[in-house]
């Protein structure tokens, strides 16, 4: 018996063989297997590029204090010699003639400077900072490297919860950056209290995101990791302490690393020209960039001050802001420059290890951090 229903399996297996070799499937049963096989394809694509974490190469073009130092010397003229006196006698003259080809006058050198004054601000903002005590408050930090002033506050008009962090700096190693998992590469997110935990910042926000995508330029304290092209605005923090944005076409990374280029931040778009004045269109953005959504920004007000700006976002307490409400909100505190970093979700400000602000959908990890650490270092 038992052989027999086995004869009788593998002959209905051949008769459904034969017809389906001779039918032609359904439709359905095509366009089905086509989005199986596309969403599979799709999937093992992905796996590799955004879901496993894997590291990549530097470029490795590195940037320092001492080669910033060495720029802004080369950019100043050198000293002029002094003219020789006059000849009184055609003797004296011919005397002077033969010893002058003889020897080379070397040229004189330029003043050097020390590597350690570039991007100090200590004695710039004396007043600002202890004499070696720490205090702190709910809402501030001084100490003998840093003043920080938390300010929160609920405007109206947006409506929204808006957190800006006015930070003065004595040395521009104070702002750091620092990679998920401290990790360079794909797929290496971390929550933000880790990382001011594991550094011991005293105000840490999202950076750019730069871990979603592969295009743009990467420089984190002074390494440039990555330079592609993009079509946002760039901003550059440099080795001095002064910042700048460009436009994509504008931007050279390898000119901005002689030039002393110490961070970069590669999302914007750059909230305002050249005044101080908030922008109001940003053509090179997508619609729903520019709506209403929470934010993350840096602004720059001089060497050594700056500020971190983050609003809330979709709840019913806190709207966010459209990109031209935060373009007036840069201006309103009195920033030169301003930048847009990524917002949505990612929109995070901890301030010590203790998260400050309220981010859409309880925050998610990004792949990198802007931080502000009490501690000088070389």
């Amino acid at each position: 018996m038992a052989i027999r229903r086995t004869a009788r399996r593998r002959g209905a297996l051949e008769w459904l063989r034969r017809q389906l070799s001779r039918r032609p499937l359904p439709l359905w049963m095509v366009l089905t297997a086509h989005v199986l096989a596309l969403g599979v394809a799709m999937l093992l694509y992905a796996l590799p590029h955004h879901v496993i974490p894997h590291g990549e190469a530097s470029i490795g073009i590195v940037s320092t204090r001492g080669g910033a130092a060495a720029m802004s010397q080369a950019a100043e003229p050198a000293p002029s010699e002094a003219a020789e006196p006059a000849a009184e006698t055609a003797e004296d003259e011919a005397a002077a003639g033969a010893v002058d080809a003889q020897q080379t006058i070397a040229p004189t050198p330029a003043p050097t400077v020390d590597p350690k004054t570039v991007g100090n601000f200590r004695e710039k903002y004396a007043g600002k900072f202890t004499s070696g005590e720490v205090r702190v408050t709910e809402d501030s930090y001084q100490s003998e490297n840093l003043n920080i002033q938390v300010i929160k506050k609920y405007i109206e008009d947006l409506p929204a919860w808006v957190y800006v962090v006015d930070i003065y700096i004595a040395d521009i190693s104070c702002l750091q950056t620092a990679f998920g998992k401290d990790t360079y590469g794909r797929g290496y997110t971390e929550w933000v209290t880790k990382v001011a935990e594991r550094y011991g910042s005293v105000v840490t926000m999202n950076g750019d995101y730069y871990g979603t995508r592969d295009t743009g330029v990467v420089i984190r304290n002074g390494m440039l990791y990555r330079d592609n092209k993009t079509t946002h605005d760039i901003a550059i923090l440099y080795w001095d302490g002064h910042m700048e944005t460009f436009s994509a076409d504008a931007f050279d990374a390898k000119r901005e690393m002689d030039r002393g280029a110490y961070q970069s931040w590669c999302f914007g778009p750059s909230l305002l020209n050249e005044t101080g004045s908030p922008n109001t269109s940003f053509d090179d953005y997508a619609d729903n960039l520019l709506k209403r959504n929470p934010r993350s920004a840096i602004g720059y007000f001089e060497p050594g001050h700056y500020c971190f700006l983050v609003v809330d976002g979709r709840s019913k307490e806190s709207k966010g802001a459209r990109m031209t409400q935060l373009a007036n909100l840069m201006a309103g505190v009195g920033c030169k420059i301003g930048y847009n970093l990524d917002g949505g979700q990612t929109s995070l400000l901890a301030v010590g290890t203790q998260l400050y602000n309220h981010p859409s959908d309880g925050g998610r990890n990004s792949s990198d951090y802007i931080m502000i650490i009490d501690a000088v270092t070389e």
